[in-house]
C-alpha cells in the first residue's frame, strides 16, 4: 500500500511540474475548474506546510496560477454560456475569496448567483436547474450571504442526489461529491438538527469508500491514456491527487 502511495504522490508531482508552463488561455473556462481547485487546495498545504515549498513553490507564484485560471471567468458569467456552467464559475468565483480575500471576487460571484437564482423576474429565487454546481453556488450564497433559503434549496438537492445514489446512480456520485461535502460542511451542521446531521455524516463515510473507488478509476483511465489524456480527465485527476495529497500531509504533520 505504502508504495502505491508513494508511486502516486510522484505521479502527482510529475504532473504539477507539467502543468506550469500550461498557457491555460488555451482551453475553454468550462475545463478549468478542476485545475483551479487543485491549486486551491495546494496553496492551503503549502501554507499549513510551508516546507512543501520545495515541492510545490511559493504560495505567491500557486496564488498567480489559480488567478491566472480565474482572470478568464469574466467573459463567461453572461447570459451567452448555459447556466450550469455560469453556476459553475460564480461557485469557483466565491471559493477563491476563501483563500485571496478579495472581495472583488466575492462580489462578482455572488451577483452572478443571484442573476442566476432570480431569473424568472419575480423577485423569487428560484432554481434553473438541479446540478451540483447550482448546489455549490447556493451553499456558497448561504454561506457569504446568509442565505437561508438558499441554505434551504441546497438541502433538497442534495437530498435528492443521495436517493438517486441510493437507488444505484453511482454514476453521478463523484460529480455530486464535492457539493455533497460542501452542503454538510457549510450549511448542513448550522441548518439541521443534530440527529439529522450526524445522519447526513453518517452517509457521507460509507459513501467515501465507493469515492475512492471511483476516483481510482479516473486515475487508472489517465494512467493508460499517457499523453493522449484528454484535458478534462487531467484537469479531474489533478484535482483528485490534489486533496490526496494534502490530506496525506495532515496524516504526517
Amino acid at each position: 500500500m505504502n508504495q502505491e502511495i508513494e508511486m502516486e504522490k510522484g505521479l502527482f508531482h510529475e504532473l504539477y511540474k507539467q502543468l506550469d508552463s500550461l498557457d491555460f488561455r488555451l482551453y475553454s473556462p468550462a475545463l478549468l475548474s478542476g485545475l483551479l481547485h487543485g491549486y486551491l487546495t495546494v496553496y492551503s498545504m503549502v501554507r499549513v506546510y510551508p516546507w512543501l515549498e520545495n515541492d510545490f513553490g511559493t504560495p505567491g507564484a500557486i496564488h498567480e496560477r489559480a488567478k491566472s485560471i480565474v482572470h478568464l471567468y469574466p467573459g463567461q458569467l453572461n447570459g451567452d454560456v448555459p447556466v450550469d456552467t455560469r453556476a459553475g464559475y460564480a461557485a469557483d468565483k466565491m471559493d477563491v475569496y476563501q483563500l485571496y480575500s478579495d472581495l472583488g471576487y466575492l462580489k462578482n460571484g455572488l451577483d452572478a448567483a443571484y442573476r442566476i437564482l432570480s431569473a424568472r423576474g419575480n423577485g423569487k429565487i428560484s432554481l434553473p436547474c438541479r446540478t451540483p454546481n447550482i448546489c455549490r453556488m447556493l451553499c456558497n450564497c448561504y454561506y457569504f450571504a446568509g442565505d437561508e433559503a438558499c441554505g434551504e434549496l441546497a438541502g433538497h438537492l442534495v437530498t435528492e442526489a443521495l436517493g438517486y445514489i441510493r437507488g444505484g446512480a453511482r454514476g453521478v456520485l463523484l460529480s455530486w461529491w464535492d457539493a455533497i461535502c460542501l452542503y454538510g460542511d457549510v450549511v448542513g451542521a448550522m441548518m439541521l438538527p443534530k440527529e439529522d446531521y450526524k445522519r447526513l455524516e453518517e452517509e457521507r463515510a460509507r459513501l467515501r469508500v465507493s469515492v475512492e473507488r471511483e476516483e481510482d478509476k479516473r486515475i487508472e483511465c489517465f494512467r493508460q491514456a499517457g499523453q493522449d489524456a484528454d484535458f478534462a480527465l487531467v484537469s479531474e485527476v489533478f484535482a483528485i491527487w490534489a486533496k490526496r495529497e494534502f490530506n496525506l500531509s495532515n496524516i504526517n504533520r
